[in-house]
């Protein structure tokens, strides 16, 4: 076949992305300060909510006086949990794939009682932020206070009060793993390491902070909102379902998102219920958080204690690994993607890229009054990667190896794939040994340990560090609706062609700060190519995007 120069245009110019720095079509608008976040919207007739939160971990709610607030300048509402649950149905947080796996309902705005520091308890509108947070001092609760649950550890011990009555105890999922013959692999090791990993809390903090406008329209019976998320179909599907609404009547706009890190991948109370007052006062209603509401409300990731052993052979090869995971996660599993599969992950994860046939994890997710925890960015695998790394740092220690060596003797081999781990993870065409040689050529490893010695003979301790680890990055399409939620991983791309040869094309993807504009020039490109070359009867092999 003879190849036109338009079709050589076409079939090198994706390439030209392959090893190049690709310029952000949005960069130049976003430092310019020309970016259009949900705090820069501002509809008619728009209010602004203001939470009153609990400054408890754990309280009844008896009374709440909201008459005084009522009064002050500019207040067109003050609503109450109980008020509010009439016009919205409650959620659980669970997956059903994670078998066992229970959380109470929980409401947009508390009810009966608060479960943490922070939790919402009542909502005044008003016309302004500021008037709405005078207000809010007005508001009096009478509180009765309950047993705190703070520590993980003490969360399951029989004396400890129960958070929710509606459960049994204070444990939301249990997870056991084992393969192999662990407690003979012990027996027979030639040296076992053991170590107590305490891992404490954490969050993302975003340029922008959570923030949301919902606008529900009576007269059609359709919501629009615009909301700082990464995922807008999910959310799409989540304030149809709990509000009654169809699908197709519910719109979520994601204009210019201030990062996020996955802590906007979530369903959050306070944002729900600015949707729900939407609805049940018909006009539009404004919620951005400011810092201290982010600090005490916006999930944590991280919380885990992990008493961890292994067993290694006195050629250094890993016999067995066995650990326990411990990790609180607040009083609610996070709706919809659950506070579980962290625990998950690194029942999954860790020691993946070793050579490992007995195994044994358990991981306990329990409940306490603390903020909500769920997915942060990389789901488990930093404490994976730890736990892993951790222990056969200090087995090379024990029989003097080198870290390096150590970790190529286990390492799965170039040669070996496809293959699966012993947890049932699929890999394929990885190649650790090579990517180790390259480390240490890069990194120049003899040298660097010399200068460790000769610095070492002068007082000068430095550390070298090696981790290796096996990272989820192409799990496959999530199907819509998987464990009984609507969490989608897949999305469309629109491409139109109009009388002028312009080339449009259209994608839900949202972008917070990665560069996803960017990539969908890619889109642009294959789009051309398949216009053209389907009007020439002929399909380029390579139209389909990177990765």
């Amino acid at each position: 076949m003879t190849t036109h120069s338009r079709d050589r245009w076409v079939l090198d110019r994706p390439n030209s992305y392959i090893g190049r720095s690709v310029p952000r079509p949005n960069a130049k608008r976003l430092l310019e300060g020309r970016g259009k976040f949900v705090d820069d919207i501002v509809l008619p007739r728009m209010l602004h909510v203001v939470f009153v939160r609990s400054p408890y971990a754990h309280a009844q709610i008896l009374n709440i006086d909201t008459a005084a607030a009522q009064t002050y300048p500019g207040v067109i509402a003050v609503v109450t949990g109980a008020q509010l649950a009439e016009r919205h149905k409650p959620w659980v947080g669970v997956l059903k794939h994670l078998q066992g796996i229970v959380s109470p309902p929980q409401y947009a705005i508390a009810v009966e009682k608060a479960c943490w520091q922070g939790e919402a308890v009542v909502a005044i509108l008003a016309k302004t932020r500021a008037e709405g947070e005078d207000a809010a001092e007005a508001v009096k609760i009478q509180w009765q206070e309950l047993p705190i649950v703070a520590d993980a550890q003490a969360a399951l011990d029989p004396d400890t009060p129960v958070i929710h009555d509606s459960l049994e105890n204070n444990l939301c999922w249990e997870r056991n793993f084992a393969a192999g013959d662990v407690d003979q692999a012990f027996e027979t090791a030639a040296v076992v390491v053991e170590e107590t990993f305490d891992i404490g809390r954490h969050t993302g903090v975003t340029v922008e902070p959570r923030s949301i406008v919902a606008d529900y329209q009576p007269g059609e019976n359709k919501l629009t909102v615009y909301q700082s998320t990464q995922a807008p179909h999910m959310m799409q599907n989540v304030f149809a379902k709990h509000l009654g609404l169809d699908e197709g009547d519910v719109r979520v706009v994601t204009k210019d998102v201030g990062g996020s890190f996955g802590i906007k991948v979530h369903v959050y109370a306070d944002e729900f219920a600015t949707v729900a007052l939407s609805r049940m006062f018909q006009r539009p209603i404004k919620f951005i958080a400011d810092r201290l509401e982010s600090f005490v409300t916006d999930i944590h990731a991280r919380d885990h204690l992990v008493k961890a052993r292994m067993a290694v052979s006195k050629d250094g090869t890993i016999q067995a690994l066995d650990f326990d995971d411990l990790t609180g996660i607040g009083p609610y599993s996070m709706y919809p993607r659950t506070s579980g599969i962290e625990a998950n992950q690194i029942v999954n994860l860790t020691g993946g890229a070793y050579q490992i046939e007995n195994y044994r994890a358990t991981t306990k997710v329990v409940f306490q009054n603390k903020n909500v925890m769920c997915q942060y960015r990389a789901v488990g695998h930093p404490v994976a990667c730890m736990i892993a790394e951790g222990l056969i740092d200090e087995a090379a220690r024990q029989l003097r190896m080198d870290p390096v060596e150590i970790r190529r003797l286990n390492l799965y081999p170039d040669d070996g794939y496809p293959c699966k781990s012993v947890t049932g993870m699929a890999f394929e065409n990885l190649s650790h040994h090579q990517s180790l040689d390259k480390l240490l050529d890069m990194m120049d490893y003899d040298s660097l340990r010399q200068e460790q010695a000769d610095l070492q003979k002068r007082g000068v301790y430095r550390g070298i560090g090696l981790a290796t680890f096996i990272e989820v990055t192409n799990p496959s399409p999530m199907f819509y609706g998987v464990g009984g939620a609507a969490i989608s991983a897949q999305d469309g791309c629109t491409l139109r062609l109009d009388a002028k040869g312009n080339v449009f094309c259209a994608t839900g993807v949202t972008e917070q700060g990665q560069g996803t504009e960017s990539y969908t020039l890619w889109w642009w490109y294959v789009g051309i190519s398949r216009l053209w070359h389907c009007r020439r009867g002929c399909w380029p092999s390579w139209a389909s995007p990177p990765g």
